[in-house]
């Protein structure tokens, strides 16, 4: 006999005010939301009112256990007391001041002490612009333009990177498939020096460098692949691409904006023993503050400092997300 489940005083979601404030957003907001993957929610975009702990409540009333921790900040959950203490204590004393500030350094310190690639450290507002500045600095530092990729990686929405998210791949071949982009608007002459694989294939990428390994800056990689389902890397394969770019003076390059200090305190690097030249972080790193970085190498990171490779923003290092 199947037992009979008796749900109790539960009773069915209701999203009036969500559907009325979309309505409403939809007025002046492109599709009512400013981010296209909120689009993807059922039964359409919610609008949030309040979070705390593992918890977020809609403006309905209804609540959820946030299991995307905040599409990946949350990793102390909502509202942690010692975050907001410490960020209305900097509130206090100024919310921005587009100069630098001790909280930085200490920041800047903590992060390199915990991060293996990292004997330099730049701080800007989101992982997209932290990708943008690993390409520009990798290239700086070999003089070269080609970057590799790989299909299903997430590295930004930027055009010079957004290629082959969710390729089709019928009739496609394994090696140097057709680039494709993720966005229309996105110009074919921006994927110029972009180089696609499969990941997990160390022969082909063998292969790569053997054929064009004198105009390769960097290879970009998430040490884990988070964006297309959660998928380790073969044993040996990063080990290999580690070994490929150094052998071929290339920049290797970890997207840890997803792993950074959620597989271990010094992210994926830590936890599979891989030491990167350079290294993006955003989302996890601050908690839910707006903020991320890229490290790395100080001989690549210090083209920065010598002006040689631009990296700059009004936000960058802003006291109340250093804060956090």
């Amino acid at each position: 006999m199947i037992p009979t489940v008796e749900w109790g005083n539960l009773s069915p979601m209701k999203y009036d005010q969500s559907q009325q404030l979309l309505e409403r957003s939809k007025k002046v907001i492109p599709g009512g939301i400013s981010s296209n993957v909120r689009a993807l929610w059922n039964p359409h975009p919610l609008f949030y009112d309040h979070g705390q702990g593992s918890h977020v409540w809609d403006v309905d009333g209804n609540e959820y256990i946030d299991y995307v921790l905040g599409r990946g900040p949350l990793l102390l959950g909502h509202t942690p007391e010692p975050v907001i203490e410490a960020m209305k204590a900097q509130l206090d004393r100024g919310m921005h001041y587009a100069g630098q500030t001790a909280i930085e350094v200490e920041a800047a310190e903590k992060f390199c002490e915990l991060v293996p690639c990292a004997d330099r450290v730049r701080f800007s507002s989101t992982g997209s612009e932290a990708v943008h500045a690993a390409l520009r600095v990798a290239r700086a530092h070999t003089g070269r333009k080609k970057i590799l990729r790989f299909e299903g990686h997430y590295h930004g929405w930027f055009d010079n990177i957004a290629w082959n998210f969710a390729p089709k791949v019928e009739g496609e071949p394994r090696y140097l498939p057709k680039k494709q982009p993720t966005t229309q608007g996105q110009p074919e002459e921006d994927g110029a020096n972009i180089l696609v694989l499969p990941w997990n294939d160390l022969e082909l990428v063998k292969k790569l460098f053997d054929e064009h390994g004198s105009e390769i800056a960097g290879v970009i990689t998430e040490p884990v692949m988070c964006n297309n389902g959660s998928i380790l890397p073969l044993p040996g394969f990063l080990e290999g691409l580690r070994d490929l770019c150094t052998h071929h003076g290339s920049v290797l390059i970890f997207d840890e904006v997803i792993t950074g200090f959620r597989l271990s305190l010094g992210g994926a690097q830590e936890k599979l023993g891989v030491t990167p030249d350079l290294a993006t972080f955003a989302k996890a790193m601050g908690g839910g503050t707006i903020v991320s970085a890229v490290a790395g190498k100080a001989d690549i990171m210090d083209r920065f400092g010598s002006l040689t490779a631009n990296h700059s923003g009004t936000y960058n290092a802003n006291p109340v997300a250093a804060a956090g």
